[in-house]
């Protein structure tokens, strides 16, 4: 699982939601688009990384993006993925940005407790096999029979999650 920043984040969710909305509801989430962006291509946009300035203008440029679709889609009936992607949006938007006493919405100071990391496969999590070594994915989990060897169950739990219990699970 490849990790990425939060305005990629973002930006695939609105991709994402874009993707799944039918051409009317698509074109009227695009009239709500201030940033310029067209949302068209994956990965980060082409700016100045090294200019604090231009950094912060790109994150509140595609939060109020985002914001302005979820008002937009806001009392609507949605379809499944549509609401799929208004909700992954809402997270995304939510666990890492905040709003400064100057209204700017700025990259939170913290890590959001089961922080969403890809927007395909927003399951995923941060994970530690020590405290020095982490990963991003999935836990795998198998149940031996140690006389016989043979695998009796498997499942496959959140990065993030604890092992507490799963010896004594139906897992």
């Amino acid at each position: 699982v490849a990790t990425v920043s939060t305005v990629t984040l973002v930006r695939s969710a609105v991709r994402g939601l874009l993707a799944v909305a039918d051409p009317d509801l698509a074109a009227a989430v695009r009239a709500v688009l201030r940033s310029g962006d067209d949302y068209a291509s994956a990965g980060k946009p082409q700016i100045d990384w090294d200019d604090r300035a231009t950094r912060e203008q790109l994150i509140d440029s595609r939060a109020r993006d985002g914001y302005a679709i979820l008002a937009l889609l806001d009392g609507r009936e949605l379809d499944e993925p549509v609401g799929q992607g208004a909700r992954l949006l809402a997270t995304v938007l939510g666990q890492d940005l905040v709003t400064g006493e100057d209204g700017v919405f700025r990259i939170a100071r913290r890590v959001a407790k089961d922080r969403v990391l890809s927007t395909v496969d927003p399951d995923t999590r941060h994970g530690h096999k020590t405290s020095a070594r982490g990963f991003d994915g999935y836990k795998g989990h198998v149940a031996m029979d140690p006389d016989s060897e043979i695998i009796t169950a498997t499942t496959v739990t959140p990065g993030n999650a604890g092992d507490d219990g799963l010896a004594d699970s139906d897992h």
